[in-house]
């Protein structure tokens, strides 16, 4: 890492008095931290109905237009396994056996066009410590095509950023399994976070993922359709993709209310780590059960910064109990109260990046 970054352990009980309270909710449940039932059928409920829409466009061959909407649709299905089954997974809260939470997060992962020893790295570690801190968070690197934090020098086109966004969110999983997750591997760098090599293990997961991907939604489909509606599908299904995970993973830490720390001289952040997380990070529609189900309990971004190794199934019980600690604790609990409350902030975040 070019700039190492710490927190600075002060004394406050925050975090100390959280686990104490999270700890007693589940000793007093008699229930595990990771997943249960409830994540374990809708792994099969979205699994299942990927391959039906996948098998339904091969072999029915619906009229073009019809055969376009399943693309998205397929898309879409492929971001609610990254959601729910991928993301709980590779965190290690799918399961209490590594090795199962290693073969789903294959499967929500690398199978549908990622990286989970990327992910592993870019999400797992660096996000998840760094959160929203320019020149460290690979998640607001995209300058300069966009300025996502204060620290960012401002160009002239941003003020159109809010504008373009939606256009460039089509693109997020297109760069992934095209471009990004090579340019990561030949530089050994995710933004300024040196990579681990790769071991043998390492590199079967990850090109027999990609090549299982691209062979499975582009190369099956050209002998079916032929090429250039084989890659006009493959672009719809991305495009759907891409922007149902840009704009979740956007309005968690991308929004007006999300605070970006920036080191002291001695390269410290002036708070504990954990209060860092609350800071840097929004909930949105927590009172939603159909978004809460699509996304995996990403809305509770809050309890999953807090908490990663504990699964989403959870998140609706234990953010009463982060919410009434931030309340005991005096300690600010940002949250949209909607899916569009959080989507206008965003944008209007944008703008106003743009601008000032």
């Amino acid at each position: 890492m070019s700039t190492k970054v710490s927190f600075i352990n002060n004394p406050h009980p925050f975090k100390s008095l959280l686990d104490q309270r999270i700890e007693s909710y589940f000793q007093s449940k008699q229930i595990e931290m990771r997943g249960n039932w409830k994540l374990y059928s809708k792994t099969i409920i979205l699994l299942l109905s990927l391959t039906l829409v996948y098998v339904s466009i091969l072999s029915i061959q619906p009229p073009t237009l019809v055969s376009l909407v399943l693309c998205a649709l397929l898309g879409f299905i492929q971001s609610t396994i990254g959601f729910n089954v991928m993301h709980d997974a590779a965190h290690g809260s799918y399961s209490n056996n590594s090795r199962l939470n290693n073969i789903i997060a294959w499967i929500g992962g690398d199978l549908m066009g990622g990286s989970t020893f990327l992910w592993k790295i870019k999400h797992n570690i660096i996000h998840h410590t760094y959160t929203n801190i320019d020149g460290l968070d690979d998640d607001i690197a995209k300058y300069p095509l966009f300025r996502l934090s204060p620290e960012q020098k401002r160009k002239w086109f941003h003020k159109y950023q809010y504008l373009y966004s939606i256009p460039l969110y089509f693109f997020t999983t297109f760069n992934w399994i095209l471009f990004d997750d090579y340019w990561k591997l030949v530089t050994k760098k995710i933004n300024t976070t040196e990579i681990r090599k790769m071991k043998l293990r390492d590199h079967l997961e990850f090109w027999s993922g990609k090549l299982t991907n691209l062979t499975l939604f582009f190369i099956i489909p050209i002998f079916i359709f032929g090429f250039w509606q084989a890659l006009l599908g493959f672009f719809i299904m991305h495009a759907a993709l891409g922007l149902s995970l840009a704009l979740v993973f956007q309005m968690a830490h991308a929004v007006e209310e999300a605070a970006f720390p920036v080191p002291n001289d001695a390269n410290k952040i002036e708070n504990e780590w954990a209060l860092h997380q609350v800071a840097t990070t929004v909930n949105f529609a927590m009172n939603n059960k159909l978004i809460s189900w699509l996304v995996g309990g990403l809305n509770y971004q809050v309890e999953h910064h807090l908490y990663p190794k504990i699964s989403h199934v959870h998140y609706p019980e234990i953010s009463k109990i982060v919410k009434k600690t931030c309340e005991d604790m005096q300690v600010q609990y940002h949250a949209f109260p909607t899916f569009w409350r959080a989507l206008v902030s965003h944008f209007r975040y944008l703008k106003v990046m743009g601008i000032s």
